[in-house]
């Protein structure tokens, strides 16, 4: 029998062992015969700095211990991939993001040897490009932090962390270790892998899917998807036609063209809650401190990382997104007349800056509130009508242009110290940033919608009273960070994640509106890539 054991400490730069385990059960060492961590989480509230740990160990005479504190049953879960089967129908994968990623490892793990197709370039490309981008302000609409292999999560922290419990995590995480990340993050509380290593985990998973008979095809957009009787046949691409009765859609949450193109094809589609407010700058220093209390400088530990949420007055949330300790602000436009910033960090989060988005709830019924600010509602130059799927895009759109405009018609990204947004003064100079571009003292609280501002406002005063220092005049707000998750979402069925009206269409991922982060997305790019095998080996 196996035991589930929780809250055994060991003081922080001291590995867990059998000792301790043994002490915890207050019992032999020779009964601990072996276990694994299941979760390690830091503890600083006592007088000691400890690393508290879960773990399942195969124990002697384990049932005797089973009414001690902390113990209880254990279950070692695995997920089991689908059987290989042999078929000649090639599964289509449009996207190299997270869900892309990982439906295209299940796929050619199954047999079914997926064609990839992907719109920017292999991430070793990618890399040049976007520095290109960081120093000169040289954007390449189809190789960008947004489009190229690995997605956008390829550039930014490279968080681990979610909400889910589902078999497919240690099936995500197994899979990314085996691609060379640190076998720790299989149980680190807020595991992350940084931008650095990413990059080459996501070369090695290309190189497993090709020698499993997968293939990729980089700077290969999609066009159209063709249809016959309501099922999918083939789709177009810039670079010729693709054979096909499946289709799974990870076009990434940033595909604002794809999003049209289907739409003007027909397919369904419906607006999706996001969020949109700015990045957020501190000194790193600032925020170990407030983190870590008297242990702000203890050797073992890393840059500090804070989670804030907060419901405003009228419901809408305000909270922190994508929290980056140690790293740095970064432009990550995808196309002409766009401002828009993100936050990265390389593995050992080693910059003297934190950064973290900063954003509200935007919801469709919002949209109403534009009504009167035409210069917010507008798309190519003309009226995109509330209950349109589009709609929140155009927002988004519109809201970057505007942030373009304030920011001097290039990648300089407007900014304001937030001691002086909360009072709405102008900001007469800034903060040294990360940001590599430079920033431009700007009124942040005068051009941003009101309804963006006030709540932004009204959560940064409630953060100010349970972060202490937060609302330091050393805090810079960096605009804007837009692109938190898709604002649409392309309807599926929910037992076979198909379109709702066309069928082999699999909508998957942060694109398609089922998902937030890598982990999630890779989930559900494993459950797209099941709902082609179930197709396929029930023929």
């Amino acid at each position: 029998m196996l035991l589930k054991i929780n809250q055994i400490k060991v003081p922080v730069g001291t590995a867990l062992s059998k000792e301790d385990i043994a002490k915890k059960l207050h019992t032999s060492l020779h009964d601990v015969i072996s276990y694994t961590i299941e979760k390690e989480s830091l503890d600083a509230r006592g007088e000691n700095l400890v690393n508290s740990y879960t773990v399942l160990a195969d124990i002697k005479n384990a049932e005797k211990h089973l009414r001690k504190k902390d113990v209880q049953i254990g279950k070692e879960e695995k997920y089991i991939s689908p059987e290989p089967i042999q078929t000649d129908e090639r599964p289509v994968i449009v996207g190299f993001g997270p869900s892309g990623m990982f439906a295209g490892l299940l796929l050619s793990e199954c047999g079914c040897r997926p064609i990839i197709i992907e719109r920017g370039k292999k991430v070793e490309e990618r890399q040049k490009d976007i520095d290109e981008f960081f120093q000169k302000g040289v954007l390449l609409e189809e190789s960008n932090i947004q489009y190229g292999e690995g997605g956008a999560g390829t550039f930014s922290d490279g968080k681990l962390t979610t909400r889910m419990k589902n078999i497919r995590v240690k099936k995500v995480l197994e899979e990314l270790i085996e691609a060379g990340a640190d076998q720790e993050i299989y149980y680190q509380n807020r595991a992350h892998i940084g931008t650095d290593v990413l990059r080459v985990l996501v070369k090695n998973i290309r190189e497993k899917i090709i020698s499993l008979g997968g293939e990729i095809h980089f700077s290969t957009r999609l066009e159209s998807i063709e249809t016959n009787n309501g099922k999918v046949h083939s789709i177009l691409t810039n670079t010729g036609k693709i054979q096909t009765n499946h289709v799974l859609l990870c076009c990434g949450h940033s595909a604002s063209d794809t999003y049209e193109t289907l739409y003007a094809q027909g397919i369904h589609m419906i607006q999706k809650d996001f969020a949109c407010g700015v990045r957020v700058e501190h000194p790193q220093a600032l925020i170990n401190q407030n983190q870590y209390g008297k242990f702000a400088d203890h050797p073992a530990l890393g840059a500090a990382s804070y989670s804030l949420t907060h419901h405003s007055s009228n419901g809408r949330g305000v909270y922190s997104f994508c929290m980056c300790p140690g790293g740095f602000v970064v432009p990550a436009a995808s196309g002409p007349k766009q401002v828009v910033v993100n936050g990265m960090s390389p593995s050992n989060r080693g910059s003297r800056w934190s950064n973290s988005g900063m954003v509200v709830e935007i919801r469709p019924e919002d949209y109403s509130e534009l009504i009167g600010q035409e210069e917010l509602y507008l798309r190519n130059g003309e009226k995109v009508d509330a209950d349109s799927p589009l709609a929140l895009m155009a927002f988004q759109e519109r809201l970057e242009e505007v942030c373009w405009l304030n920011g001097g018609m290039k990648q300089t990204a407007p900014a304001q110290r937030m001691d002086d947004f909360m009072r709405k003064k102008n900001s007469f100079d800034l903060p040294v940033s990360s940001y590599t571009p430079g920033l431009l003292a700007s009124p942040l609280h005068f051009w941003m919608p009101e309804f963006v501002t006030s709540r932004l406002r009204e959560g940064f005063r409630y953060f100010g009273k349970v972060s202490r220092g937060f609302l330091t005049n050393e805090a810079t707000m960096i605009g804007v960070e837009t692109r938190t998750s898709a604002p649409v979402r392309i309807v599926r069925d929910r037992d076979t994640y198909q379109h709702v009206t066309v069928k082999g269409l699999f909508p998957c991922g942060e694109g398609a509106g089922y998902a937030g982060g890598i982990v999630s997305a890779a989930i559900d790019g494993e459950r797209c890539a099941e709902g082609v095998y179930n197709l396929e080996s029930n023929k």
